[in-house]
């Protein structure tokens, strides 16, 4: 048998189904189900379509996110000779800056895409002296560094974090409170900020 005719005789069979089972119904009643059936359709519609409009955003998000590499590197333009507790340090020497992630005017990089990140900072301090400093992610710290110097010798700390972040997280460098031997002195030439996204979440 054709598609074509069997087609038909589904057609055929549907109406004949559908003549039985109003037959016994008024027109009133006919056009009340026709009317809950069209508002069925159109809920079903509009569900898809959100469903669609969501679909396309998170395929927006994945593109972006494969075709823009994050990746920065930051060094500071001169020494802090007595950082403030909890202030944040600010690397505004830009090598490298990726994606524009990082702001070298406040020292905050702000994650592009939900993601797995990585980052790396290292922090030189005078001798005979000593510095806490910490990574914060929204102002909650996640990483500390401890930097002492020797009597005779300066001395650094350094340290990684691997984090999942969302899109607008902001993550920076900040002197750790009170702790240390002050004053909180930062070296420029061998102070540095560094982090990459390594993988975007799908």
């Amino acid at each position: 048998m054709a598609n074509s005719e069997l087609l038909s005789l589904l057609c055929v069979a549907s109406l004949t189904v559908l003549v039985n089972a109003t037959a016994n119904l008024s027109f009133t009643d006919e056009i009340a189900i026709l009317k809950e059936r069209v508002g069925d359709l159109e809920q079903r519609l509009i569900e898809s379509q959100s469903i669609s409009a969501q679909f396309l955003e998170d395929v927006n998000q994945q593109l972006k996110a494969l075709s823009n590499s994050v990746a920065f590197f930051e060094r500071l333009d001169q020494s802090y000779e007595n950082i403030g507790e909890w202030e944040t340090i600010v690397f505004q020497t830009v090598v490298t800056n990726e994606g524009r992630a990082y702001n070298g005017t406040t020292g905050e990089f702000t994650a592009p895409v939900d993601g797995t990140y990585v980052f790396y900072s290292s922090i030189l301090t005078r001798a005979g002296r000593s510095i806490e400093t910490s990574l914060k992610v929204n102002d909650i710290n996640k990483l500390y560094l401890y930097s002492g110097g020797t009597a005779k010798f300066y001395g650094s700390g350094s340290n990684m974090a691997v984090l999942n972040l969302i899109s607008g997280d902001k993550v920076k460098m900040v002197k750790h409170g009170s702790w240390g031997s002050g004053p909180f002195y930062i070296h420029v030439n061998w102070s540095t900020f560094s982090g990459f996204l390594l993988k975007p979440s799908f």
